[in-house]
């Protein structure tokens, strides 16, 4: 979804521009009787020039020529080939927004209906300009930062401890707050509700995943005993404000639905298993065991399906599992990165690089993934071949600042998104009380 911008100052500018070419093109008639020329088929649609010629996201550009009617209707600008919203035209000028990954290229604009429309390309390019940088979407705390749970709009929402994040289908965003329950923030980005809270067992919620078809979500629960809840669901038909009990085991620390068959996976701290259940006997099967006791661990399957991570936040290390598409189980994980229970920070490739709990990551569309290091207060960015570098944050230094991708500061962020369509990543920042955003494009 494109999100318009408009600055009041450039909207003046361009309803002057507008109203000077009216008052230009106007005789000694009464101006109210006279309309501007519309789009005439008969006639070229030139472009004489465009400002400005360069910008990210959302740049005001206007595009000077002749022939452009006034009816938006019949007006198509694109920048190097992806559309761009335009806002009005006064048929010598269109006023138009620069669209996102623009690149660089020429403008183009077609005019007109379907059969006697006429397009003409720019012979200058534009060149677009982004600056990936760190912003906040929601959430605030007083001067004393203190901070509770309120629901609402989403400029007067406030968050306690958001802790995980997940997108459905629609690009709705649901989060867990730690010991406290299931938020959402609906997909335009306005509105903060609450769906329900903790209790009746349900104390400590980990994770959330959805199957396939999103009319069924999983969210984990870490309990003390094996005959506490460590997984329940909460489906469409309810609108997800209500969870019933699915699975009963020990300590889980979370869960993930493989992408394309819906099997879904989960673990225990308690001996570091890791479970898979069958929906049709309502049953649990034990496939192996990671490590040592008390490995505390979650399972996140990359978009294909292929394989899942599984990160282990106390031992500060990440494996990797395949899954195998014959027997629909995941395989023995193997290390992947990280060193196993050393915690530290630094770049590096496989075992050399070092975590201090890691814990919720998001894969881009290159199966990089981008991991929440909760305790090095920043995002680190993990590449398919297993090389650790650090995207976001300033390592080992906890705070709240927006800006540039390694000036901005989190405080133990640990829940992350990605949007792929607006290259956007969402950041759970647990003690900022915030939901932090990420544009990378």
């Amino acid at each position: 979804m494109f999100k318009l911008n408009v600055s009041k100052s450039f909207m003046l500018f361009f309803n002057f521009l507008l109203g000077g070419i009216l008052i230009c093109s106007c005789n000694k008639q009464e101006q109210s009787t006279k309309v501007l020329q519309p789009y005439d088929p008969a006639k070229p649609v030139t472009i004489q020039k465009f400002t400005p010629d360069s910008g990210g996201v959302s740049t005001q550009m206007i595009i000077y020529g002749e022939n452009f009617g006034t009816d938006t209707s019949q007006i198509k600008v694109f920048v190097n080939d992806k559309p761009a919203p335009v806002i009005g035209s006064s048929g010598t000028a269109i006023y138009a927004l620069v669209p996102s990954r623009a690149g660089i290229g020429p403008v183009k604009i077609v005019v007109g209906a379907k059969g006697s429309s006429k397009e003409v390309v720019s012979t200058t390019n534009f060149t677009y300009i982004f600056r990936p940088a760190v912003s906040t979407l929601a959430g605030f705390t007083d001067k004393d930062g203190r901070t509770a749970i309120v629901d609402g709009p989403i400029e007067k929402a406030q968050f306690e401890e958001p802790y995980w994040l997940e997108f459905d289908q629609h690009k709705n965003i649901y989060l867990l707050e730690e010991y406290r329950g299931l938020r959402m923030i609906d997909s335009a980005l306005t509105t903060v509700t609450t769906k329900f809270r903790t209790g009746n067992g349900w104390g400590r919620p980990r994770t959330i995943s959805f199957n396939p078809t999103y009319d069924t979500m999983y969210l984990t629960n870490d309990a003390d005993n094996w005959d506490e809840l460590a997984a329940v669901i909460a489906t469409k038909g309810d609108n997800f404000s209500r969870w019933n009990a699915l699975i009963f085991s020990k300590q889980c620390n979370g869960g993930d639905v493989q992408p394309q068959t819906g099997d879904f996976f989960y673990n225990s701290y308690s001996n570091g298993q890791v479970f898979k259940w069958n929906r049709t006997t309502r049953t649990s099967t034990e496939l192996y065991r990671v490590g040592d006791n008390q490995w505390e661990f979650n399972i996140q399957f990359a978009p294909s399906g292929d394989f899942a991570l599984m990160v282990s936040r106390n031992r500060n290390y990440i494996l990797k599992a395949r899954y195998n598409r014959e027997t629909r189980v995941l395989e023995q994980p193997v290390l992947f990165v990280g060193r196993i229970n050393n915690q530290g920070y630094k770049d590096g490739v496989g075992a050399d690089a070092m975590f201090r709990e890691p814990h919720q990551g998001a894969f881009d569309e290159y199966d990089n993934f981008y991991v929440c290091d909760v305790f090095n207060h920043c995002i680190r960015k993990v590449t398919p071949e297993g090389i650790v570098s650090t995207f976001a944050g300033r390592p080992e230094r906890y705070g709240y600042a927006d800006g540039a991708l390694r000036d901005a500061q989190f405080d133990q962020p640990n829940g992350i998104i990605y949007d792929k369509e607006q290259g956007v990543f969402y950041v759970a920042d647990m003690k900022n009380r915030r939901i932090r955003k990420i544009a990378t494009e």
